[in-house]
């Protein structure tokens, strides 16, 4: 990590990101992370005047992802943003939805991240939680629907994506949009495979859920693994069974159930 003490502004909805993302931003920057009282999130105006005021180095924004209103907002919250950050040397850095392209109207340094699939989190409902849920709570599960998957845990989501951003800011060279997904594919089938076998194993004593999988052969991703986000920044990203087990850990502490 560089030593540079940069300023950074946290923007939108960073709920979803929380706690790790304030607590990496924090490591290596002076950051001003505003309340909806002091900056509202439906107002970019006002956001795009306190940049142009500030200068801050960096500024994240996190969308909010929750429906096709939401997507409108982001969007000219982005543009916005961009626009007062177009004549300075700062980076927009943020996250789009698997399907979401990049925003044409982007004039200044951006360093984009791709979600892939699925984005879990101990704490909050998602696809592994939900498993994790009905795998301790039924005496029989079906799993259907195989679909491939590729997932990545909130912490190494905001840990990668800070990493990346001092990088960029060394770098200009470096910011474009990067997909972004712990190493590997696997599929609905064999994710829920593998949290059960881990749950087994952490709690022995436990009646676990009967698997029971329908007969369906997995499909493959379109899209070969995308390495550029390793190659460009140096790191290798773990893979995806790493993170799953420690977000089944961590939800088991959680529940005080380990």
């Amino acid at each position: 990590m560089t030593k540079t003490q940069y300023n950074f502004a946290l923007l939108g909805d960073s709920e979803i990101f929380e706690p790790y993302l304030s607590s990496e931003l924090k490591k290596n920057s002076n950051l001003w992370k505003p309340t909806e009282f002091e900056l509202p999130q439906n107002d970019p105006g006002l956001a795009a005047a306190f940049l142009t005021l500030t200068q801050p180095d960096a500024v994240f924004y996190a969308p909010r992802f929750s429906n096709r209103n939401s997507d409108l907002k982001n969007a000219a919250y982005l543009a916005a943003l961009s626009q007062a950050l177009e004549t300075k040397d700062s980076l927009l850095v943020s996250w789009l939805k698997p399907v979401d392209d990049i925003p044409a109207f982007i004039n200044c340094q951006y360093l984009f991240i791709r979600l892939p699939e699925v984005f879990y989190c101990s704490v909050t409902k998602n696809l592994i939680t939900e498993w994790i849920d009905k795998i301790l709570s039924r005496k029989r599960v079906t799993v259907s629907g195989n679909k491939p998957l590729r997932l990545i845990g909130r912490h190494l989501l905001v840990q990668m994506t800070a990493a990346a951003a001092l990088k960029c800011l060394a770098n200009p060279g470096f910011d474009r949009t990067y997909k972004l997904a712990a190493n590997g594919e696997t599929s609905l089938f064999e994710l829920v495979g593998f949290i059960h076998s881990t749950l087994t194993r952490l709690l022995p004593n436990h009646n676990f859920a009967k698997l029971i999988f329908a007969e369906e052969e997995p499909v493959r991703l379109s899209e070969e693994f995308d390495t550029s986000f390793m190659e460009n920044f140096n790191v290798i990203l773990p893979g995806w069974r790493t993170g799953v087990e420690e977000t089944i850990v961590a939800y088991l502490v959680h529940r005080k159930l380990f």
